[in-house]
């Protein structure tokens, strides 16, 4: 992800308030008791996951590997959330951001995840969206192919 994409960003409430969100929407899904601060955040992250009626997966660890020009790489990441459906399995990210201006870099991110689902879950459909927990919106996110994504990790093999 290109971090340039926070250069201008002057209103943020930081990374550290984005791991208590995380780690407060962790614990919430796996029934735990949570300590909710007083931001709406908090509330719109219960909100979201009551309204979830399938099971609930919580920071999974993904690996795509790729093939790029005959060299082997993986990428990585941590799934925030997966709600697994009999027929459809959603991909769910929760951003702090106030903004949009990072929602193209997320998508690249969100790919990642998707391909990773694809695998796991071959006979399901699978979606990928991002929840804007400031606004309590989810914003749905069309995938990246296989292709593009080794075009996006091409340059940085190349260095």
């Amino acid at each position: 992800m290109q971090g340039d994409v926070f250069e201008d960003v002057t209103e943020g409430r930081g990374t550290d308030f984005g791991t208590q969100i995380h780690d407060f929407a962790e614990a919430y899904a796996l029934g735990d008791s949570a300590d909710a601060g007083r931001e709406a955040d908090y509330t719109h992250v219960r909100n979201l996951i009551d309204s979830l009626d399938g099971e609930l997966l919580v920071e999974e660890v993904a690996f795509l590997p790729l093939t790029v020009d005959d060299e082997r790489v993986t990428i990585s990441g941590v799934v925030d959330l997966i709600h697994v459906l009999p027929g459809r399995i959603e991909i769910i990210d929760y951003k702090t951001d106030r903004g949009r201006h990072a929602q193209a870099e997320y998508g690249k991110q969100l790919s990642v995840y998707y391909h990773v689902a694809s695998a796991w879950y071959p006979d399901r459909t699978v979606t990928t969206s991002i929840f804007y927990t400031a606004e309590g919106e989810r914003v749905d996110i069309e995938p990246v192919t296989h292709e593009d994504l080794m075009d996006l990790v091409r340059p940085v093999i190349e260095e």
